[in-house]
């Protein structure tokens, strides 16, 4: 990966042009444009593009790639970056997982936030599990790792979501009847700090 240096006040105002340029495109086309280059000046690095077929945008005379992201792609992305800041907020050893929260709710069709937030309210985040890489009480045993962790809770959440049962308040009254309306409360309450991030 080519790493983007910034050597002028020129090459910081034709990146500025550049992120402009790629907020016209994503208007236009509901796609962003972006790019990494090994950047000297402007006049080195300023591409004449043509489009291609395959979602890449290159420069006719020196190729330098760029990824085109659809829409999904950013959502997926700015999930991911929610997650992880909120987990580093509370020094969770689940911030590095946090690929795996978003992941795992899109296969099961979950809120993203929510086996992250029932992680915070039952563990600390996993800082003090109910048993090895449980970090949300669930079941009886642990799990091998945390990414094991996270896919097995969210498989479970999902069969909730499957029922109807979308809500920290309606999964409470199974997941934890003897505290449901605290429990229910708390959780809900991480999952909006989270969208904040």
């Amino acid at each position: 990966m080519n790493i983007l240096r910034i050597n002028s006040k020129k090459t910081m105002s034709f990146l500025s042009a550049m992120l402009f340029v790629g907020l016209l495109l994503q208007t236009v086309t509901g796609k962003v444009v972006i790019s990494t280059a090994n950047a000297g000046t402007a006049e080195e690095i300023l591409p004449i593009i043509k489009k291609d077929q395959t979602e890449h945008i290159y420069e006719e005379s020196n190729p330098i790639p760029f990824l085109v992201l659809t829409e999904e792609q950013i959502a997926h992305e700015q999930k991911v970056q929610k997650v992880r800041k909120y987990l580093q907020s509370r020094n969770s050893p689940l911030s590095h997982f946090a690929e795996d929260f978003v992941k795992a709710s899109e296969e099961y069709r979950i809120d993203y936030r929510i086996v992250a937030a029932i992680s915070i309210i039952e563990s600390g985040g996993g800082k003090k599990n109910f048993r090895s890489y449980n970090a949300w009480g669930w079941g009886k045993s642990g799990f091998t790792d945390w990414s094991e962790g996270i896919w097995a809770v969210s498989k479970g959440i999902g069969k909730y979501y499957s029922k109807g049962l979308t809500t920290p308040r309606l999964i409470s009254y199974s997941y934890c009847p003897p505290s449901a309306d605290s429990w229910a409360r708390k959780v809900q309450g991480v999952m909006n700090l989270i969208a904040q991030y």
